[in-house]
């Protein structure tokens, strides 16, 4: 058996402190100010209709005819480091079930974006990479590639794989795609993204994993 999970809004809650302290300071770079109390709520439910982080900065912009200099430096700054002293909390019973999972078998975490970000957020909030078997980080996001090398490298049949992700497209389609087992975390955007009829399970706490994963 091999249990691969996602970072953002499956162990971690990105949405709830990453993006939040991040779309900040974004909006500094393009605006020149910090944003109004009724301008931060604005771009925050935008971000919650875009698909990504990027989208909601490259909409933001062209609605108020941002320069392109300044939306790349906006952009740029999502994955500049975090303050020292910034803390990033798990989504409930991750570091559990984390322990749980690897004392059955090898787990993988998979996750997209900007590695040392990636690897700065995981540290942030007290998940020790030594956990996982093995840690790939596509910066393109695209993880097809590395389920097919994972199923390969670990000799594990289809069948006996089980991808946890909270977007459906990213995470999860791929998965289907090979045969492996869905879980759909709803958290963050996962809890807005409408849950497609082939996907095995549906969770809102990682918790249910227990009852879920034989």
């Amino acid at each position: 058996m091999l249990i691969i999970f996602d970072l953002d809004d499956t162990l971690i809650d990105t949405s709830g402190c990453v993006t939040p302290f991040k779309l900040q300071s974004a909006f500094k770079i393009l605006m020149g100010r910090d944003p109004s109390s009724s301008e931060f709520k604005e771009l925050l439910a935008l971000n919650e209709t875009c698909p990504r982080t990027r989208d909601t900065i490259e909409l933001f912009a062209a609605k108020w005819g941002i320069s392109q200099e300044a939306t790349f430096q906006a952009l740029q700054e999502m994955t500049t480091p975090l303050p020292n002293d910034f803390l990033i909390s798990c989504t409930p019973n991750a570091k559990e079930i984390l322990q749980s999972c690897k004392n059955r078998g090898p787990i993988a975490l998979v996750t997209g974006g900007h590695p040392p970000f990636q690897r700065e957020k995981m540290e942030k909030a007290g998940i020790e990479p030594s956990i996982f078997s093995k840690i790939a980080i596509p910066e393109d996001s695209i993880k097809k590639p590395f389920y097919e090398g994972l199923m390969k490298e670990f000799s594990v049949a289809p069948a006996d794989i089980w991808v946890c992700g909270d977007r459906v497209s990213m995470d999860l389609s791929p998965a289907h795609e090979l045969g492996f087992h869905t879980i759909h975390m709803r958290w963050g955007r996962g809890r807005r993204i409408k849950t497609e009829s082939w996907i095995d399970h549906s969770i809102s706490d990682l918790n249910e994993l227990r009852k879920i994963i034989p």
